[in-house]
């Protein structure tokens, strides 16, 4: 379902898509940080002594996942096939973290990041085998961006779509299509000048939660309109507040919390 679509491979304007992207983020590595000579900051995979308890490698994973889904849906509107679109969105979705990540190097605070490389090209190689799988329609990976202190009141998302699974094996399950079965991870109060060291969080959980795709193609908000496509790519790709209930288990702390929104005490 495509908004449009070009009667042919449209190269010079794929080639613009990729260059503003790794310009995009150059730009944002180069001009919005204070600089230093490259250095390599080893942060670690999702320890609790680590600066954001992980809750950064999570935010990696989750965005290139959303960047290269959307990335290959751009370019099958520049007229690539489904396939050709999958895998040069994922180049290109591959090559801007790379880029980001060396931006990011000179930066007097970040530093280059194998982990945040790693995560995120899983996370955009994760996006481009479960289009090849064609089965988007069932899972999926969705990011959380909100206000606050970084990574504080941001919930991470593994899904499985009740919608999908249930037309793929022939059920009828009235509402419960518009819910959604979720992992969760997040970290609390590693970026949070007012939380002490005790009061740090590493969450994993499980949640039920609204499906806004399902919601938006039920009332004929789709994809194949300028406008649908619009609120899609807000409603599928982001995990809103009090979207969702559930459980968390906190690994610094060994307990279980909930049922909760996750995003707020």
């Amino acid at each position: 379902m495509l908004p449009y679509r070009a009667s042919s491979p449209q190269l010079l304007l794929g080639g613009l898509v990729a260059g503003g992207a790794v310009a995009g983020v150059l730009a944002n590595s180069l001009l919005a940080y204070d600089h230093r000579s490259f250095w390599v900051y080893n942060k670690g995979f999702f320890t609790k002594g680590s600066k954001d308890g992980g809750a950064d490698l999570a935010s990696h994973f989750a965005d290139y996942y959303v960047i290269q889904r959307e990335f290959a849906f751009l370019y099958e509107m520049l007229g690539f096939s489904e396939k050709d679109a999958r895998w040069i969105s994922l180049g290109v979705s591959v090559f801007t973290q790379v880029i980001n990540e060396v931006g990011d190097g000179f930066d007097k605070t970040q530093g280059f990041s194998r982990e945040d490389v790693i995560m995120g090209t899983l996370g955009a190689t994760t996006a481009a085998l479960v289009s090849a799988a064609h089965v988007d329609d069932r899972v999926g990976v969705r990011t959380s961006h909100l206000p606050g202190p970084t990574y504080s009141h941001d919930v991470y998302s593994a899904d499985l779509k009740l919608a999908g699974v249930a037309r793929r094996l022939g059920l009828e399950v009235g509402p419960a299509r518009f819910l959604l079965f979720s992992l969760t991870y997040s970290a609390k109060g590693y970026r949070d000048q007012n939380a002490t060291p005790d009061q740090r969080q590493r969450l994993v959980g499980f949640e039920i939660g609204l499906d806004l795709e399902e919601m938006l193609n039920a009332v004929k908000a789709r994809r194949d309109t300028w406008w649908g496509y619009a609120l899609h790519v807000l409603g599928d790709n982001i995990r809103w507040p009090y979207t969702a209930v559930g459980m968390r288990y906190d690994l610094n702390h060994d307990q279980w919390r909930g049922p909760n929104n996750g995003n707020f005490p």
